[in-house]
């Protein structure tokens, strides 16, 4: 990667007068950040937008960043960071927006590992107040501010590819949804399929896309290739999954694995994507991953509020990691259960029988 410099004179052209920053966070990762950047003190703050800040008071519970080659480190005081304004709106983490109006030397925070920055509004107790940052400018870039969506991948409207797709959601982070993707990446690939894999709702971070592709996916996308450092502020998620399949059945995989991050209900918009009927028609059948009975039972019950469901429903995620959930949830609820470790041919068998139909039609 070349070198990056930084002018915070922005009336300077010399590459003397830059200088390096510590770290650059991986939700910057489709900006072309190299050579010598200027940097201006801009009033305005969009989701987005590209910012130079210094590390101030570090959470030491929360003190990691990850970096674009994916590898975490750790944060330390006085440390030049390039990263991405957005929103975040975790139950288990920290929850803040970009700002109202920038100016220099406020107070800022950094709102996740991946390296959105923002106002926090909320956090948890465990974690306590998030690693708070200093506000020095907007990096720009062909005369303008950088932001996420100039380096976007367009939306695509056009019908995608009939290739079939799982949806893995959740009751809630830190469900198991990821452990769920991995494992069926991993499973499927071993025996030859083609898979390719992506995550539609969340915040920005590499980690579990990285993750899809190390275990088996041919392509992966997040909603951070259509400019999004989180899906906290939009309305609806449905155009970003949409565009994902079509750009993900180009290849003409055997089928697409899609993770929603967070939960089913939430701040990401995840419940938005069930009341779209052409993204649902493609779904040939959901992973509902719940972290106990209450959970998965409460979801089940929701999705029967959503209209007629075509595609058949597996529980999985923390609620299986002992048999008694997995037979309760099969005695009493009628529906398959399989844990990620434990129960890999029900998984299967399940995705397997799934897929049929979409095979017998081609």
């Amino acid at each position: 990667m070349m070198q990056v410099k930084v002018l915070l004179d922005p009336t300077s052209d010399s590459q003397v007068d830059g200088v390096s920053p510590d770290l650059i966070a991986s939700a910057t990762h489709r900006v072309p950040l190299s050579g010598v950047l200027k940097v201006t003190e801009e009033k305005t703050a969009r989701h987005g937008d590209v910012v130079l800040v210094k590390v101030k008071k570090i959470n030491t519970d929360y003190s990691l960043l990850e970096t674009l080659d994916g590898e975490e480190k750790a944060l330390a005081g006085g440390e030049l960071m390039i990263g991405v304004l957005g929103s975040r709106k975790a139950l288990h983490g920290f929850s803040g927006d970009p700002p109202p109006e920038l100016k220099p030397g406020m107070e800022l925070h950094l709102l996740n590992r991946g390296g959105v920055i923002g106002e926090c509004t909320a956090f948890h107790r465990d974690l306590g107040w998030p690693t708070q940052l200093e506000y020095i400018g907007t990096v720009s870039w062909n005369g303008g501010p950088a932001n996420l969506q100039d380096y976007a991948l367009p939306l695509i409207e056009d019908p995608a590819l009939e290739i079939p797709v799982v949806l893995i959601v959740g009751t809630c982070m830190n469900s198991g949804k990821t452990a769920v993707c991995r494992q069926l990446l991993r499973l499927f690939s071993d025996k030859g399929f083609s898979i390719n894999a992506g995550k539609v709702a969340g915040v920005g971070c590499l980690r579990d896309t990285l993750a899809m592709k190390k275990d088996g996916a041919g392509e992966i996308l997040s909603f951070q290739d259509f400019g999004l450092p989180s899906t906290a502020h939009l309305e609806t998620v449905a155009p970003i999954a949409r565009s994902m399949v079509h750009y993900l059945s180009k290849s003409h995989p055997d089928f697409i694995i899609i993770e929603m991050g967070d939960g089913v209900l939430g701040g990401y918009q995840v419940a938005s994507l069930f009341e779209d009927k052409k993204f649902m028609d493609c779904c040939m059948s959901m992973i509902l991953c719940a972290n106990d009975l209450m959970g998965g039972w409460g979801a089940m019950q929701w999705l029967s509020q959503q209209g007629e469901r075509k595609y058949p429903v597996l529980i999985s995620g923390r609620v299986t990691d002992s048999a008694e959930g997995i037979r309760y949830i099969e005695e009493n609820w009628n529906l398959p259960a399989g844990n990620a470790q434990e129960s890999t041919g029900t998984i299967c068998t399940f995705i397997l029988e799934s897929l049929m139909p979409w095979l017998k039609s081609e």
